[in-house]
C-alpha cells in the first residue's frame, strides 16, 4: 500500500465529460493505495514539498501529475515552456517516484524535460494520454518496487 499524491484538473472544468481520473483513483484505491487527488496548483505544490518539512507528517510514496493541472488555459507554447522551466522543478521536489500523465498537445515537447528530470530522480516516468489504466497501474507498481516499467 502506498500513499499517492495525484494532481490533475477536474475534467468537468475543462469541458471534457471523461471520468478517466475518477476511474484511475478508484482503481488505485482498489489496489489498496491511499490517494490524495488535488485539483489546485497550491495544493499540489504543498504536497510536493511536504517531505521537505520535518514538521509535516504527510509523506507521499508516489506522485501522479496530469499536465493539465498547471496552466491548462495558456497557449500551447507557453504551457510547454512553463512545464520545462517550472513544473518539472516542482515535481523533482517530491523525493518520490513521479509519473507524468502528459496530454497529447504537449507530450512530445516535454519528453526531454522528463528525461532530464530522470537524471535527478531515477524514478521519473512519462505516460502519454490517452492512457490505459492498466498501463498506469503497471507503472505505479514498477515505480514503487523500483523495477523498470
Amino acid at each position: 500500500m502506498a500513499n499517492i499524491l495525484f494532481g490533475g484538473p477536474q475534467e468537468r472544468e475543462r469541458g471534457k465529460p471523461s471520468t478517466v481520473h475518477d476511474n484511475l483513483v478508484a482503481r488505485l484505491k482498489k489496489e489498496k493505495h491511499e490517494v490524495d487527488y488535488v485539483v489546485r496548483g497550491d495544493e499540489m505544490m504543498e504536497g510536493l514539498t511536504a517531505t521537505k518539512n520535518p514538521m509535516n507528517p504527510v509523506k507521499y510514496d508516489l506522485v501522479l501529475y496530469d499536465t493539465g493541472l498547471f496552466y491548462d488555459q495558456c497557449k500551447l507554447r507557453e504551457r510547454i515552456e512553463v512545464f520545462k522551466k517550472e513544473v518539472s522543478y516542482w515535481l523533482t521536489c517530491a523525493k518520490a517516484p513521479v509519473i507524468v500523465l502528459a496530454d497529447e498537445e504537449i507530450a512530445e515537447e516535454i519528453r526531454e524535460s522528463v528525461k532530464r528530470a530522470s537524471v535527478q530522480n531515477a524514478k521519473f516516468k512519462q505516460i502519454d494520454m490517452p492512457y490505459n489504466i492498466d498501463d498506469v497501474i503497471r507503472a505505479v507498481d514498477s515505480s514503487l518496487s523500483c523495477q523498470p516499467p
